[in-house]
């Protein structure tokens, strides 16, 4: 390592340059102040200074005379040392970036933001100007034999100019670009070797070699040590070592013929290196500027390489492997004038048609001519007397190169190292940290004040740096320092007592790197890889271990999610592990120690829940993903933050998530990943989009709105499992959007003659109601054999029903109990009456036009597309209990049905028609549920029976029964289910096992016991229920052809002497009270006419 004396305040903050003097005794700086400041050496504390102007960019010394760039966009000579004006040499329209000057001092190039370079001769001032760049050029470097110019510039090329006609020769673009000198990473700073053979130019963390004339790349310069990007080139005065400096304070000395690095120096502040000299007098010296306008000099430059790096090297040029001009080297010398090698004098072993033969080195040691030769020449030689082994070649071996691991960090934070901060920013309020020379403070705000007012906290003793909030408590977490080990403080402003703050200290070298807040538990993760937790009172509940570093950790409610390494990802990947679990209640995990899948070469950058309950995260790229609970379970991508954002720098910030309504609140970030505190942020809502295929067209749009409401829908059962209530109306307007896609799906797949694909669609509707609208829009569009299909469908779907609804007891019944159908899609079974209005609506839209061309059709399609289903809807789809309450004639025809048998045509929608009126009963017969706290569902109890709730009911349920049927009402309403049954020969023993059980409760356990007892016994007691149901079925036809055998003629008779016997009735008491009242009345003209009618009908 050299020497380096502490570094020297030079100029401002900014680009400062450096450069000697021929005597090599004074530095010459100068910077963005405008001084150009003469040294006398690193130790002068009494620089001489020279005002120049407002900013000096760069110098230059030559000749007694030093030349400036200057804000005034011109090239200035000065003379030494009293820094005196000695005339303008050309000028630019834009600042000038670099200048060099030839050796003999007589012409001067240079370059400017003016996309221009210009070639000065310095005694006359005449220029010629070579044009062609396409953004402000960075650097220069003239040809030792002055006939090419070398320019880089910020339109990412590196071009060759011809010096005498300033045309150019090639161009080659290898830089990055940018679009000023102030944006771009690197100055790359060009450079020719001594002779002009080679051309240097710094590349990203290489050093390119183009050969002079053909311009192709020759070999590449690379250190593996190398901070930042390479910058700053110059060549030592002997031309043998070659200067380096990057843009994160790393300076390497090169040699330039073994191409290797022979010492290296690390800026301790890792400032950008922004200039390099060396001493012309000195090589071991080098002094150098950075951006933070101070000075440094490296001395004592070790210039030769190690004895071992140097034997290898030596080697590998004796066995040719490096092709140099240079055969002065003391070895190959020996071995040329000898002939041991049995290589021709004189050749060129740069000529690639010449192969050397090298003679084993077993002879080279026995011969005694060879021994003298080295003897003799030992004195000029750095190897020792031991006779010369080759090496074994050095094995490199290319393995693998692990990424670094991600930090942790605070889902909702701004990094520690801002001066003004984030400390968390979730829905429930905002803490913000200040750390300044002038104050060290926390401020704490709730978006709801009425949860809290407003804090203000001094950090100046604690130095918290972790935060997090809820509507109980706030938690802070300090880190250790040499004094105070790691603690957590809970504000528990919930509390009821007086006591509303606490605080932990963590065990001694363990250190608190997340924290999180749930409803009454708090989480904390330290670098032990130890999760604790603790109740909001300060108990500490729990202790476990996850098996790798925490990257990030959230609380909801009663989750938990940790993110941590769980082992080496592939290069530039990380390889991070999930955990969701339940710390309350029913203590699960959800997930143990998934991947967490990212995409490839991004980081996390964002976790937490919806307020619905749900895991969310965001990546570095923007890509956000959801926990499809459903479905595995797996991580679904739900938005891209970055098809957003207006520019390529700009970024999201997420604050917040929604599922109903469908909300992602982020901050826009513009230039940046973080928002400032100041001025305050506002909040923008972004929606939500699952990446399908061909999103532009209609029928991937469709798809993504069906899958995206059905996805963010899921937090209804998962709240239901949870023993959460809501109102069911709520999951029925939230999937309403799903079931109007689903039908506008239908009908495109059934307008483009995709019959399949249509039929598929209707697997995934789950209520029958929705079937129906399909079967009728097949039916309009004239897909007859489609609508036959639906119709089979629709008869399967409702024999499952029927089976399920005979497993299921009405004791156990909710209408929120979630089901699943066919197609696996969890939903609330169809039980209420305002959805189905709403369906009707949208059906009753086409109704008109349908029923018109139905009654024009009728004669030509006798039979529609239910007629399959006819021999089905004849019979009872299910046991038909009769209440004694009704006051209608169950075995009546009306007449609508009728003249539907008379017409003989049947009607696309006819075998809906029962299906609609049990639909609606269920409504009626269904719980309500109470809407409470989160805890168990509170469901009122019910006066009717099971039977009742599959009754059949009409409008004339407030009228009397009818007396006169001499037929009575099958008492079938008793027919057991299976669980019936069950339950009546297993009833004692449930007594006996639970006597403090009410009547419902008792069923309650029944019911969950009668799940699960095995298949094949519950298969015994359905076959037992099903032969009842049939004898039942039976009866009921018997019933039903002995009513329809009376005549209608009789059937009218009989109503009519009803009628007339209620109006003799009402006439005779109409009399009654006038004869009590002393007074006679006049008949009204309608009684005159009941009574007239009565006496004809009696005669």
């Amino acid at each position: 390592m050299p020497t380096v004396q502490p570094l020297r305040y030079a100029h401002s903050d900014g680009h400062t340059d450096v450069c000697f003097d021929d005597s090599g005794k004074h530095i010459l700086t100068c910077g963005t102040d405008g001084d150009v400041r003469v040294w006398a050496g690193i130790e002068d504390d009494d620089a001489i200074s020279h005002r120049v102007g407002d900013r000096v960019y760069g110098i230059v010394y030559k000749s007694g005379r030093f030349f400036t760039s200057s804000d005034t966009n011109t090239i200035q000579a000065h003379t030494f040392p009293d820094g005196g004006p000695d005339g303008i040499l050309t000028r630019f329209t834009a600042p000038v970036n670099h200048m060099v000057v030839n050796r003999s001092g007589k012409t001067m190039v240079a370059c400017s933001s003016d996309f221009t370079i210009k070639s000065v001769e310095v005694d006359t001032c005449s220029h010629k100007t070579m044009q062609g760049h396409e953004a402000p050029v960075l650097s220069v470097a003239l040809d030792p034999k002055e006939e090419f110019v070398a320019s880089s510039s910020c339109d990412g090329t590196v071009r060759i100019w011809q010096h005498s006609d300033h045309s150019q020769v090639t161009s080659m673009g290898i830089l990055p670009k940018t679009n000023d000198v102030s944006l771009s990473k690197t100055l790359c700073r060009l450079c020719w070797d001594l002779k002009g053979e080679n051309l240097f130019v710094p590349v990203e963390k290489e050093i390119h070699i183009y050969e002079r004339s053909s311009w192709k790349k020759i070999g590449v310069f690379q250190d593996e040590d190398v901070a930042g990007v390479l910058s700053i080139l110059t060549l030592s005065p002997d031309g043998k070592f070659l200067a380096v400096g990057s843009s994160e304070g790393s300076i390497l000395v090169l040699d330039v013929k073994t191409r290797k690095c022979v010492d290296r120096y690390k800026h301790p502040k890792k400032f950008s290196v922004t200039a390099l000299a060396w001493n012309p007098k000195k090589t071991s010296e080098l002094a150098f500027c950075d951006k933070e306008g101070q000075l440094g000099v490296l001395e004592d430059i070790k210039l030769s390489l190690d004895a071992q790096v140097l034997q290898e090297t030596r080697a590998k040029e004796t066995l040719g492997i490096f092709d140099d001009d240079d055969d002065n080297d003391m070895l190959i010398q020996a071995t040329n004038d000898e002939g041991n090698m049995g290589m021709e004098t004189g050749a060129d072993n740069s000529d690639d048609d010449q192969m050397p033969i090298i003679k084993p080195l077993g002879d080279i040691d026995d011969d005694d001519t060879m021994s003298k030769k080295s003897d003799q020449d030992d004195g000029a030689s750095v190897i020792s007397d031991a006779p010369l082994v080759l090496p074994p070649a050095p094995v490199v071996v290319e393995g693998y190169k692990p990424t670094p691991l991600q930090n942790p960090f605070q889902p909702g934070s701004t990094p520690v190292h801002l001066s003004s901060r984030f400390m968390i920013w979730n829905s429930i309020g905002i803490i913000k940290q200040y750390n300044t020379e002038e104050e060290n403070s926390i401020d704490i705000e709730f978006h709801n004040t009425s949860i809290h007012h407003a804090m203000h906290i001094s950090n100046t003793n604690n130095n918290y740096t972790l935060a997090d909030m809820s509507t109980e408590a706030v938690i802070l977490a300090a880190e250790s320092d040499d004094d105070n080990p790691s603690k957590l403080t809970c504000m528990h402003f919930g509390s009821w007592d007086s006591c509303k703050e606490w605080t932990t200290v963590m065990p001694e070298g363990e250190e608190i790197m997340a924290v999180t807040l749930g409803e009454d538990w708090i989480a904390v993760a330290t670098d032990k890889r130890n999760i604790r937790l603790f109740s909001l009172g300060g108990i500490q509940r729990e202790v476990f271990s996850i098996p790798g570093p925490v990257v990030c950790m959230s609380g909801h409610t009663n989750q938990l999610l940790l993110v941590y390494h769980r082992g080496m990802a592939i290069p530039g990947d990380q390889c991070l592990g999930v955990t969701l679990m339940y710390v309350e209640g029913k203590q699960n995990t959800v997930l143990g120690g998934q991947p967490l899948p990212l995409s490839p070469k991004t980081a996390l950058a964002w976790t937490g829940f919806s307020a619905e309950g749900t895991p969310f995260y965001m990546e570095s790229s923007g890509i956000v993903r959801m926990l499809n609970r459903k479905f595995g379970p797996s991580w679904i991508h739900v938005a891209n933050t970055k098809s957003h954002a207006k520019g390529k720098s700009d970024h999201y910030w997420i604050v917040g998530v929604n599922e109903n309504p469908q909300q992602l609140r982020c901050i826009p970030c513009k230039g940046s990943r973080y928002p400032p505190v100041l001025p305050r942020p506002a909040v923008s809502i972004l929606p939500f989009q699952v990446p399908l295929c061909e999103m532009n067209t209609e029928k991937s749009q469709y798809e993504e709105t069906l899958w995206r409401t059905r996805l963010f829908g899921q937090h209804f059962d998962q709240w239901m499992s949870q023993g959460f209530e809501f109102e069911p109306s709520r999951k029925v307007d939230n999937l309403k959007p799903a079931q109007e896609a689903l039908m506008k799906l239908f009908a495109l797949s059934a307008r483009s003659d995709r019959e399949f694909r249509a039929l598929e669609v209707c697997e995934m509707m789950p209520e029958q109601h929705t079937l129906q609208l399909a079967i009728k829009y097949a039916s309009r569009i004239k897909h007859m054999h489609l609508a036959e299909r639906i119709s089979e469908l629709a008869q399967q779907k409702e024999e499952e029903a029927e089976q399920e609804e005979e497993e299921v007891p009405e004791s156990s019944y909710n209408p929120a109990v979630v089901w699943t159908n066919r197609n696996g899609y969890m939903g609330s079974r169809p039980r209420e009456q305002s959805h189905l209005v709403q369906d009707e609506e949208v059906m009753d839209e086409g109704d008109d036009e349908i029923n018109m061309e139905e009654e024009e059709e009728a004669e030509d399609r006798p039979s529609g597309p239910m007629l399959n289903l006819k021999a089905k809807s004849d019979k009872p789809s299910r046991p038909q209990f009769i209440s004694s309450a009704r006051s209608s004639n169950p075995f009546k025809m009306s007449q609508e049905s009728q003249k539907t048998t008379q017409s003989g045509g049947t009607k696309g929608t006819q075998v809906f028609d029962s299906m609609n009126r049990k639909k609606v009963d269920k409504v009626k017969a269904a719980d309500p549920v109470i809407i409470g706290k989160p805890g168990k569902i509170i469901v009122k109890p019910k006066k009717s029976t099971q039977g009742n709730l599959f009754a059949t009911k009409t409008k004339t349920d407030t009228a009397k029964p009818d007396t006169t049927s001499e037929t009575p009402a099958p008492q079938s309403s008793n027919t057991p289910s299976a669980f019936d049954l069950w339950l009546e020969k297993n009833r004692i023993d449930l007594e006996e096992e639970h006597p403090d059980l009410a009547e419902a409760d008792l069923i309650q356990t029944g019911a969950e016991r009668f799940r699960d007892i095995p298949r094949e016994e519950k298969q015994v007691w359905i076959t037992k229920a099903k032969q009842l149901k049939t004898e039942n079925s039976e009866n009921v036809q018997s019933t039903d052809n002995a009513s329809t055998e009376v005549p209608t003629e009789n059937k009218k008779r009989k109503r009519e002497e009803t009628d007339s016997k209620e109006i003799k009735d009402i006439a005779n008491k109409k009399k009654k009270d006038s004869f009590l009242d002393g007074k006679k009345k006049p008949l009204s003209q309608s009684t005159n006419s009941k009574l007239s009618g009565f006496a004809f009908q009696k005669e």
